[in-house]
This record gives structure tokens, sequence and C-alpha cells, in this order.
């Protein structure tokens, strides 16, 4: 826009005032008077504020790092949440005398309710925050902040020292749990392995091996022994049994005799279930009834009447071959009690198998609810000191940094502000007004908008000014004078009037 025509559309609006001046008088007036009536009725607040300090920093928490939790609190955005909260804002109000148990709910939930809308919680910095309060009243102010304040406090404090116990005896009471559960499995385990007589798994395998091993070379020794034994029946068959012919009786004697030191002889070394010694015994009875039937027939020995003498190599091989075959029969005694041996171990090795998965859940059991106790038990002594810490006042905490000061003026808007903003609200509003209605009506006010609005070619041929007679000139003196005498009084009762309020008259 140019400015010629900012300056025609001044002069439109100047004479626009002129020829409206009394409304423009009585508006401003009006407008003036109005914001004055305004701060009448304007309640001044008193606003109190403090200043508070989360304090993180403890000497003890490096020393116990490690073994005990310092309880966190909460930051300054969450702190608004707690003061907002009901209990809160209940206990101020019990506390200040804002509320009554006779009281009805509504109105409590009213000034509960009006006291949220006017507190305020401001960061003010790392670690520090701000609580404010505004009343019209500054007793009313000061006391309420202070309340809140030490509501605050108190239910921090008293809310760390309660979920510390709450941790430490929930801890407690699963150490407790673990610790029957672990009792539990010690006394199943200990009455598995009480049960359980037959060793391990590797004794067993190291047992059958040993067994199978001495089986083998029993078979060997067998298989040797039977070989020499038809060796000797053979030799036996191809010798001739005396040279001159002997008593039979004393043949058999000195069978049963020789029999008899074999017998002496093993009961040295092994006991009377012994496989040698058995056989060895079932040998010598068999000997003592051959011996019994000679002398009971009516055999006659022929030693005394002849001159015959006996073979001792034919006497060596049966003495021999009675020996093997004691050996044979013996070791194969020997070789079915190791069968029975080895059976009964191999029963053995399936009854240690179908233990060992059960051994291996017990212990597995154990193991597993040892480790869980152990880990339980470190951290109950660690809620233990965490919980101590924080009875004794040692975990992060509040302060309060600035205390809350009694308010002597109060904040805000206050009546001389609307004082000063009555006569600028009062001139602005005629002249804004007026502007509006230049702006907006459609007829001609100037010639370069005319210029503008036809099209081209067409061109102003002249352009008529307005014009005053003497006469109107005179009345329009005459009306601004009377009307400057009314907006000096006017002013005069507004400045009083102001006056008298601030002055504290009315």
């Amino acid at each position: 826009m140019e400015t010629a025509l900012l300056a025609e559309l001044a002069q439109a609006v100047w004479r626009e005032i002129i020829q409206w001046r009394k409304w423009v008088i009585a508006t401003v007036l009006l407008g003036a008077f109005a914001v004055l009536g305004a701060g009448f009725f304007w309640a001044e607040q008193y606003e109190t504020d403090t200043l508070l300090y989360a304090d993180v920093t403890n000497i003890i928490q490096p020393l116990l790092k490690g073994k005990a939790e310092v309880t966190n609190i909460d930051r300054t955005s969450e702190v608004s949440e707690i003061i907002y909260t009901r209990r809160i804002l209940k206990r101020v109000a019990d506390d200040v005398g804002l509320i009554d148990p006779d009281m009805e709910l509504n109105r409590q939930e009213a000034v509960i309710s009006g006291l949220r809308d006017q507190i305020g919680v401001e960061n003010a910095g790392k670690n520090f925050l701000r609580i404010v309060y505004r009343h019209p009243s500054p007793e009313r102010s000061f006391t309420v902040l202070n309340a809140v304040v030490d509501a605050f406090i108190k239910d921090t404090s008293d809310r760390r020292r309660k979920e510390s116990r709450d941790a430490y005896e929930f801890i407690a009471q699963q150490v407790e749990g673990y610790k029957r559960q672990l009792v539990l499995a010690e006394q199943q385990l200990k009455e598995f392995k009480s049960k359980s007589l037959d060793g391990t798994q590797a004794s067993v395998n190291s047992r059958i091996g040993t067994l199978r091993t001495q089986i083998e070379e029993l078979k060997l020794t067998i298989d040797e022994s039977s070989a020499r034994k038809s060796s000797l029946e053979q030799q036996i068959e191809n010798e001739s049994a005396y040279l001159t012919t002997r008593d039979k009786v004393d043949e058999q004697r000195e069978r049963l005799a020789i029999l008899s030191e074999r017998l002496d002889l093993l009961r040295l070394s092994y006991q009377e279930t012994y496989p040698d010694v058995v056989t060895l015994k079932e040998q010598i009875a068999e000997q003592q009834n051959i011996i019994k039937s000679l002398q009971g027939d009516t055999y006659i020995g022929t030693s005394s009447n002849n001159n015959s003498k006996e073979n001792p190599l034919y006497e060596e091989l049966r003495v021999r071959l009675s020996e093997s075959a004691v050996d044979v029969r013996s070791q194969k005694k020997r070789l079915e009690a190791m069968g029975r041996m080895l059976e009964e171990e191999y029963a053995r090795a399936e009854r240690v198998a179908s233990r060992t998965a059960d051994l291996s859940e017990l212990v597995r059991d154990y193991d597993v609810t040892k480790n869980i106790y152990e880990d339980m038990l470190e951290s109950k002594e660690k809620a233990r000191l965490s919980m101590t810490l924080d009875i004794e006042g040692q975990g992060v905490s509040y302060k309060i940094q600035e205390p809350a000061v009694y308010p002597l003026k109060p904040s805000g808007l206050q009546f001389l502000h609307f004082v000063i903003a009555g006569p600028l609200i009062g001139l602005l509003l005629p002249i804004g007004l007026i502007i509006a209605y230049v702006m907006l009506d459609p007829r001609v006010r100037s010639a370069m908008q005319l210029r503008e609005a036809l099209p081209e070619g067409i061109e102003i041929l002249a352009v008529v000014p307005h014009v005053n007679t003497p006469f109107v000139k005179r009345l329009l003196r005459k009306d601004i004078l009377l009307l400057a005498m009314l907006l000096a009084a006017g002013a005069v009762v507004y400045a009083g009037i102001a006056y008298a309020r601030i002055s504290g008259s009315i």
C-alpha cells in the first residue's frame, strides 16, 4: 500500500472521529471505567514457592556398591504426579483445615480439585524443582504450600521405606520357601543313596570287565587241564598197572592219603565252600566208600603170596590223572560260579542304569535349588542392607533448598495494572472500531483507491475537497471544547477513584 493511500485513509479516519466525536469520547470513558471496574473485582493472587533438591549423592552408596541398592525416587517429571494424587492433597486439606470428616464427599472433592488447580510444579534445573501455590490470601498461600511440601517429603520417605521393607519381606519368604525345597531335595537324595547299594556304573563296568577276563582265562585253563587229562588217560592205557601184583586196599589207602594231604593244603588258603575243597571232600568220601567196600568183600590180597612189584610210572600217571580230574572239575565249578557272578553283575548293571536317571534328576533338582537358594540368600542380605539404609535416611531423598517465604506482595495482575491499562484500552477501542469501519465501508473515500478500481484508460478528472464553513468550524470548536472538558472531568474522577482504591480508602 502506497504512502499517499495511507495518508488519505488516515484523513478519512480522522474525519470519522470528528464526525462521531461524541461517541468516541463516550467510548473512551466507558472503556476506561470498565477496565477500572474490572480491576476492582480482580482477585489478587499471592504466590508462595519453595525450591527442593533431589539429593542423589551419598557417601555410603559407593562403599556398598554391589552389596546394597539405594532406593531410587521419582525425579522432577514425576513429582507432580505424586503431589497431585488424592492421598497427598487430602492430607494437606486435613492439615490445613480445609475439610473435616463431617463435610460432604462432593465438597471434599471440590476442595481437593481446587488445590490441584492452584499448585504448580516447575523444573528448576538438574535435580532441582520448584513448587508454587497461588491464592488470594497470603496466609493461606504460605500455610498450604508448607503443608504440601511436608506431605510430599513424608510420603516419599514413607513410600521408600515401605518399598524396601516389602522387597525384603518378599525375598525373605522366597528364601524360606527355597530352603524348605533344598532340605527336601537333600533328604530325597540321601534316602535314594541309602537304598542304592549297587555302586556306580563305573564300578559295575569294571567288575564285569574283570569277571569276563577271569572267565576267559579260566576257560583256557580248563582246556589245558582237559588236554592234560586226556593225555594222561592215553598214557595209563599203554602202561601196566603192576610190575608185580599188590594189595588193592593198600593202594586205595595211599590214594586216600594223597587226597587228604591236598585237602589240608587247600584248607590253608580257602574256605569250606570253595569249589576245589568241596570236590576233594567228595572224592575223599568216595575213596573211603571204595576202601570199605573192598574190606567188606571176600577179596584176599595177593601181595603176601607173590613177589610182584608195582609199576612206579603207572602209579605216578594215576596220581597225575586224579589231580587233573580234580582240577578240571574244580575249574568247571569255578567257571559256573563265575558265570553266575557275571549274570548277577549284568543284573546289577541294569539296576544301576535304571537308577542313574533318577539319581541325575535328583542331583539336578538339588543343584538348581541350591543355586537359586544361594542367590536368593545373597539378595536377601542386599535387601536387608537397603532397608537399613532407607530407615537410617541414607538413601536418595528430597531436601528443601529454599524454604517458603511469607508473601507480602501479590503476584500477577494488580489493580495498578488495570489503572494504567484503562485509558489505553479506552483510547484504542474507538480508534480500532473506526479503522475497521473505514476499511469495511464500501463508499469511495480516496482518489487513489478509486483510480485503482477504475478500468485502464479511464482517468479521474477532478477531486472535490472537504470544505467546512465558518459556522461549522465555530460549532466544531465549541463541541471539542465541551468534550475536552468532559474528558478532563472523567480523567479526574478516574484518577480519584484509582487513588482511593490504591490508598485503601475504598
